[in-house]
């Protein structure tokens, strides 16, 4: 009788998009003893991923690495998200990075997990999600905490010394506009746009323009 039941239970499915396959495997092992019955949809770069997830409207969980070959996980996120896929997604990473945490929670990410993590780790995962919840690990969470109120503090400060012409010339710095590109554009002077992007540089504690833009871009001030 228990074994009719068992096959009666619905399936779930699941995505997991990862170019390794030793992860691969051993996640599909994690997952089957949490989860039976189980579907297991294999993705190793971000073209397979997205055609399955436009092929499959059954899935139930998607988990997809932060680098694979063709593409990242949050570009990959963004895609799923206009693809107006509605199963949870779990970022998956073997780096702690606060900033990619960060970013993945703002684009709706149920939950990131350490690659490193093992069976308990996913379960927890998986039981905070169905709770409704986003899942990270306890020293992540603290962590971030404390990350978004430095960032937050150190954009505020920032952002008191962007006049809207400084962000003019950024956004110019950005596209790869020269000076006197910058100067036409903006009808003034290339002494003038040396001056701010000199100041730019000094706000942000940069030592190049390819810096000023990075360190913009890390603080969400630029795309």
């Amino acid at each position: 009788m228990d074994n009719k039941q068992n096959r009666q239970q619905p399936q779930t499915t699941v995505l997991v998009i990862d170019d390794h396959p030793v992860f691969q495997d051993g996640i599909s092992v994690i997952l089957d003893a949490l989860l039976a019955p189980v579907e297991i949809i294999q993705a190793l770069n971000a073209k397979e991923a997205f055609a399955h997830a436009n092929s499959r409207a059954d899935l139930d969980w998607i988990f997809v690495d932060y680098q694979l070959p063709d593409s990242d996980g949050l570009s990959i996120i963004k895609e799923l998200n206009t693809l107006m896929i509605t199963a949870p997604i779990v970022m998956m990473s073997g780096v702690d990075d606060l900033e990619l945490v960060s970013k993945a929670l703002k684009l709706g990410v149920s939950g990131f997990i350490h690659k490193t993590g093992g069976k308990m780790i996913f379960k927890d995962c998986l039981d905070t999600i169905e709770q409704g919840k986003v899942y990270l690990p306890t020293d992540t969470r603290v962590r971030l905490e404390h990350y978004q109120q430095t960032v937050g503090k150190q954009n505020e400060a920032i952002m008191k010394q962007l006049s809207t012409r400084r962000m003019d010339v950024l956004l110019l710095v950005a596209e790869g506009y020269s000076n006197q590109e910058i100067a036409g554009s903006l009808s003034i002077s290339e002494a003038t746009v040396k001056s701010h992007v000199s100041a730019l540089m000094s706000i942000l504690d940069a030592d190049s323009r390819y810096h000023c833009v990075a360190e913009a871009r890390k603080l969400g001030l630029i795309k």
